[in-house]
């Protein structure tokens, strides 16, 4: 099943201004495969619009509770929220539609 995360920060909280809090993001997303492999998830495609503080990753995933539990994982809610939202294609939403 499909998930979007939405990841966002204020400015105040960006680490694009902190070396150090940089260097750790640097760091977790080097590893967001790794971890994601671990609890059944594969990274689908991930994005950002930098001067709107906004991430957005397609994550394949069993449940929603193992998204929530691998951005955790990765301490992303320490700097942001993130909202999950399971997702479809439009392809599939069309046959489903189809199939009615």
């Amino acid at each position: 099943m499909l998930h979007m995360a939405v990841v966002t920060h204020g400015p105040d909280t960006c680490p694009i201004n902190n070396r150090e809090a940089m260097a750790e993001v640097m760091a977790t997303l080097g590893r967001m495969g790794e971890a994601a492999g671990k609890l059944g998830i594969t990274v689908q495609g991930s994005w950002t619009n930098m001067p709107a503080h906004a991430l957005w990753f397609v994550l394949d995933a069993p449940n929603g509770h193992v998204v929530n539990q691998l951005m955790i994982e990765l301490k992303l809610q320490e700097w942001n929220t993130i909202v999950v939202h399971p997702i479809a294609t439009i392809g599939d939403a069309v046959e489903q539609i189809k199939a009615r």
